[in-house]
């Protein structure tokens, strides 16, 4: 079993036994913080300690260390509980090393930094709880109003199991001085398979923030579908459909202000040629038409939600117009075909399309690898017919009578030598003759 499939798993299981109690929240450098992003995880049956620090470095982080008592503040409060039903509060990455003179030498944090800052509360750490030291003798913090020495199982006297832990992302793998998991979480950089460690760092390929898919998740409160700036500089709205097209999806529609505020977050101030920065948007108004009432969407999505600049739309029914966004104004504007050489600097496009469906935007499947996508269209093989090149069996571009022949000798039962099964059922048969003959001529 490889590392991405015992990762799923855990996660699998983790989310079937946890509830986020809130999402991760980071404490950000402009406020005097670290830039760390940290999230209280809640297993209602309870958790060990050492439970929770491997469901935490599944996670991609780890259990939360503390080094300074604005860190202690934040990381209690970012728990999002005011006051403790309990004595115990969620675990913190802190432990004593076996065979330590009890009850505070030996303490560490699991990153392995300098135990330098403690936080106890009152008479702690005393031994947890006082039970019996040959009992305990590896002991295990946690997090409250202070801090506290308890066992792994989190069982003190009448009271636990412990039943949350903290969970701390500062991992910073292409050392761009940003936390990963905030450019996991915001599509700058890659994590399709959701561990919450950039695709790019675990290929060893260059990280290049901004530069790719982003989705907008239904677990945010979105529709699933991916989202991706075409960097086409100074390129016609045609062009650019064209391209979307090519990759399997198609120029962005906007249905609310939520999707359009989660679509812009491809497009960056930093990568237009123009002061403006216009993109192209999936939307046109036909000759003869004027007015905004008169503008669609070229997937049907219903013209409703609309983000015109003050001064637009401002050209007039002459010409086929088209619509653009700029990133400076945060605004719709419209531009005549002519307008592209000056201008724009790319598009959005988008992939929606569900051909097997099964619930999931096809594009998502294919960067996870959970569909097939060989030639690279953005379309999943199993979603595609036969073309002139898989009835080409002789290879030579031309379907005939050598490919004819190739089949009728390959006839019943597919083998390990059969490249005449076109429809890929598992026989050489009349659904593949008739596939074949069906292309009969030179393949474009």
């Amino acid at each position: 079993m490889n590392t991405t499939t015992q990762a799923a798993i855990a996660l699998t299981l983790l989310a079937s036994t946890a509830s986020h109690a809130q999402t991760a929240v980071q404490w950000k450098v402009a406020d005097g913080g670290n830039g760390h992003w940290y999230q209280r995880i809640v297993i209602p049956g309870g958790i060990t300690w050492t439970a929770a620090r491997d469901q935490a470095t599944v996670l991609g982080g780890h259990l939360a260390t503390i080094s300074t008592a604005a860190e202690n503040s934040f990381v209690f409060q970012s728990s999002g509980v005011s006051s403790w039903a309990t004595r115990y509060g969620p675990w913190l990455g802190g432990f004593q090393t076996p065979a330590s003179v009890e009850p505070g030498v030996g303490w560490r944090w699991v990153t392995d930094e300098r135990w330098t800052f403690t936080n106890w509360d009152g008479a702690e750490p005393n031994n947890g709880c006082n039970t019996n030291p040959d009992e305990n003798a590896l002991q295990f913090i946690e997090y409250g109003a202070g801090w506290n020495d308890i066992p792994d199982d989190g069982r003190c006297d009448t009271e636990g199991p412990v039943a949350h832990f903290m969970v701390e992302w500062d991992a910073d793998c292409n050392n761009d001085g940003t936390v990963d998991y905030g450019q996991c979480r915001d599509g700058t950089l890659p994590d399709y398979n959701g561990n919450n460690v950039p695709d790019c760092c675990e290929s060893g390929t260059p990280c290049v923030v901004g530069n790719y898919p982003v989705q907008w998740r239904v677990e945010e409160g979105g529709n699933g579908h991916w989202y991706f700036r075409l960097a086409m500089p100074l390129t016609s709205w045609e062009v650019c459909r064209i391209e979307a097209l090519q990759r399997g999806g198609d120029l962005v529609s906007i249905s609310s202000l939520a999707e359009y505020q989660a679509a812009l977050r491809v497009v960056t101030e930093e990568v237009s040629t123009s002061v403006l920065n216009p993109v192209w948007l999936g939307a046109t108004c036909p000759v003869g038409s004027s007015g905004s009432a008169n503008w669609s969407w070229i997937d049907g999505t219903p013209w409703e939600f609309t983000a015109w600049c003050s001064f637009s739309p401002n050209n007039g029914p002459e010409q086929m117009r088209y619509l653009i966004h700029y990133t400076h104004f945060g605004c719709w504007d419209d531009y005549l075909a002519s307008d592209a050489c000056c201008h724009v600097g790319g598009a959005i496009m988008e992939w929606s399309a569900d051909c097997n469906n099964d619930g999931i935007v096809d594009y998502g499947q294919i960067l996870t690898g959970q569909l097939a996508d060989l030639n690279g269209n953005g379309i999943p093989d199993v979603c595609e017919g036969p073309t002139c090149r898989d009835a080409d069996l002789f290879r030579d571009l031309n379907v005939n009578g050598a490919d004819l022949g190739i089949l009728l000798s390959q006839w019943g039962p597919n083998s390990q030598f059969t490249v005449s099964d076109i429809n890929k059922d598992g026989f050489v048969n009349g659904a593949d003759l008739g596939i074949l003959l069906s292309f009969w001529g030179a393949c474009p």
